[in-house]
């Protein structure tokens, strides 16, 4: 009965964060998508540059909060919330003041990049995203009581209110922006792309502590003994982890696209002769805009989708763990791996088979820009799959205890990515490409590493077995949809071709699915 409880719970919290990352993944497409529209290439790199150079210190200040507490909160005895306020009381202290000193740093290393690359925007920007390192500490604090008691429906609604008010805000401001500012539109804009951010992290905030002092104004805090050190040593390892990644895009903005700047502009040209470049454009910053604006933003779509299955899962794994519950472990393991691969595999590979049409629906018919784009994303989309399997894996390495692990994996996938990225980067005909090439063999580098760690935590866990389907099924649904789509819609709007491909291929990829029983536990 408790076996089937926590089955429960655990499809529940499932759907309840993966439904709501779809829907807040739709919203942050409907305020992606127009602002690129409105700054453009050059301006989503300016945008893009000052991301990478804040996300590291966003990184290692929010990323390993949310897990570490979350497991906290599960070691707890069930039912027992009296020991919420207490770990919130003390991560709030912890971790508070490690974000105000992590945001002042961002803002000292982005004054000295961005004099360095003579582009002021990156300054400005990275100074008014500091704000939401802040708010988003402690979002990740409640965000992580709030999962770890499986409660998932706070984490749902905080993520689409902070959303929600992006798109509203983010779009409005934006778009006023480009049209009263008659000097220098294009700098008012981005100015307004990165106050919004942090605009909504504070809305976000205010929701998710009053939610709290609502549920919990009532109920006595117990006398745990939960100290700083606990909480570090679990945290320190993920937000570690998180920061490696963080520092390998570092390194594609602040070297390699430096290296690529470098590079002559009639030579950049010539390295893509089908593309017709723009006399007022710069180059590098056009190519990394581009790939970071268009592709990234459409690859990163990808594994967002297992990031809600990998949260839910956490908890229970821990708990089966705690038991020493071998069976429930097992079945909990495979019910993630499961998941992650029927969300992500069909996704991954429509974009790859269908790259132009996904960017032309979302984005609009951009010219050269599409173009180009549609060359990087087919390339890149299959490689998805791996990046989205980080998230289920890590849950399982994180509930074991082995979140060292996870470090180390990265921080050697980040050794070879680095120079190989700096080298390729630095060949003229390859250029930017160089930090795709050098970011997909990080994914596989990760995958591969992972899954073996995670076999040595869990002999029973099985990971290439469980993609073999989705994978097979996928790639003959989709050859012969793209031939239909080729031979028959070929003369149809580009927008209604991929949403009605798109319609056809989740209808009999989900009843091919349910026909075969995939998700009837063995």
């Amino acid at each position: 009965m408790i076996k089937r409880k926590e089955d429960n719970i655990f499809i529940k919290g499932t759907a309840v964060l993966a439904l709501s990352g779809i829907v807040v993944k739709f919203l942050s497409a409907a305020y992606r998508i127009p602002l690129t529209r409105m700054i453009g290439a050059e301006g989503m790199g300016k945008y893009s540059a000052a991301f990478n150079i804040f996300m590291p210190f966003f990184s290692l200040a929010t990323a390993g909060i949310t897990p570490a507490v979350s497991r906290l909160t599960a070691s707890q005895p069930a039912g027992d919330i009296s020991a919420y306020g207490k770990i919130k009381k003390k991560a709030a202290l912890c971790f508070g003041l490690m974000s105000v000193f992590l945001a002042v740093a961002a803002v000292l290393v982005s004054w000295y990049y961005s004099i360095y690359m003579d582009t002021p925007m990156i300054f400005i920007g990275v100074a008014l995203l500091c704000p939401n390192l802040i708010f988003a500490t402690y979002e990740a604090i409640y965000k992580g009581i709030s999962q770890g008691s499986m409660n998932m429906a706070v984490t749902a609604k905080a993520s689409l209110l902070e959303s929600s008010a992006k798109v509203v805000i983010g779009i409005t401001s934006v778009y006023l922006a480009g049209t009263m500012v008659k000097k220098n539109a294009g700098d008012a804009q981005l100015i307004m792309a990165f106050a919004t951010i942090s605009i909504c992290g504070l809305i976000c905030f205010v929701y998710m502590h009053s939610d709290f002092k609502k549920r919990h104004k009532d109920i006595k805090e117990a006398d745990l003994p939960i100290t700083t050190k606990n909480l570090l040593s679990m945290a320190i390892p993920i937000s570690a982890s998180a920061l490696t990644v963080s520092i390998a895009n570092f390194f594609d903005t602040v070297v390699c696209l430096s290296i690529v700047k470098g590079i002559s502009d009639y030579n950049l040209m010539a390295a893509y002769p089908f593309i017709a470049f723009s006399a007022e454009d710069e180059k590098a910053i056009w190519l990394f805009g581009v790939y970071q604006g268009l592709c990234l933003s459409v690859f990163n779509l990808i594994p967002s989708l297992s990031s809600a299955v990998g949260a839910s899962g956490l908890p229970l794994i821990t708990r089966s763990i705690n038991s020493d519950d071998k069976s429930q472990l097992k079945q909990q393991t495979d019910r993630l791996i499961k998941i992650t691969a029927f969300l992500v595999v069909p996704v991954s590979l429509f974009v790859a088979f269908f790259p132009g049409e996904v960017l032309a629906t979302l984005y609009g018919d951009r010219g050269s820009q599409t173009e180009l784009a549609t060359c990087f994303l087919k390339y890149m989309a299959p490689f998805a799959i791996l990046s989205a399997f980080s998230f289920p894996l890590n849950s399982i390495l994180h509930a074991s205890g082995k979140s060292s692990v996870i470090l180390k994996i990265l921080l050697f996938a980040c050794g070879i990515k680095i120079p190989l990225g700096i080298r390729l980067c630095s060949v003229e005909r390859i250029n930017i490409m160089g930090c795709i090439i050098s970011q997909t063999v990080f994914y596989c580098i990760v995958f591969v590493l992972s899954v073996i760690a995670a076999k040595k935590a869990n002999p029973d866990i099985s990971v290439i077995p469980q993609l073999i389907v989705p994978v097979s099924v996928t790639y003959l649904l989709l050859t012969f949809i793209r031939i239909f789509a080729d031979f028959v819609l070929y003369t149809v709007p580009v927008a209604f071709r991929t949403v009605f491909c798109g319609g056809i291929f989740v209808v009999i990829y989900i009843t091919v699915f349910l026909f075969i029983g995939f998700f009837v536990d063995k």
